[in-house]
């Protein structure tokens, strides 16, 4: 995976300054979850909870031409119903993404972006709200998809 400070994820243009998620909240998160959070988004969190990248764009491999872009990354802290907390994201999306789904992200239009837990390693896809909630794969696992962020080419 990247340098994570390659994102440069940043909160209205300034570096993001809530602070990394404790060992107590991850593990609450967890048990909550039902499932243990994959090292490298763990990794994300703590070196930055929350925010939006500049390398914010990725397109899935099946479907060229089309791209996705991070409006912002969820963050995790005992905050459990801000809408940008992890904790919020997974209480409304769970129903229509499943049990082992993690929403991590969400685009401009509240599209969300989120880990399959069920697959080894977990693998990423994004849940299209305004195509009947259909899901696309976007990369197989979260280092590729951390990877393949790319500067959208509609905003430069």
């Amino acid at each position: 995976m990247r340098d994570l400070s390659q994102l440069n994820i940043n909160e209205r243009g300034k570096r993001v300054q809530r602070l990394p998620p404790s060992d107590e909240i991850i593990n609450s998160f967890q048990s909550r979850l039902s499932a243990k959070l994959p090292e490298n988004y763990v990794k994300l969190l703590r070196h930055s909870n929350g925010g939006h990248p500049e390398l914010d764009s990725i397109e899935p491999v099946d479907r060229p031409g089309t791209r996705w872009a991070v409006n912002r990354f969820y963050f995790l802290d005992e905050d459990k119903t801000s809408v940008g907390s992890l904790w919020s994201a997974v209480e409304k999306w769970r129903k229509i993404l499943g049990e082992h789904a993690l929403p991590f992200a969400a685009d401009g239009g509240g599209n969300q972006f989120f880990l399959d837990l069920n697959m080894t390693p977990p693998s990423v896809k994004i849940c299209i709200h305004d195509q009947n909630f259909a899901i696309v794969d976007l990369a197989p696992s979260f280092d590729e998809f951390v990877d393949r962020l790319s500067v959208d080419p509609d905003m430069i």
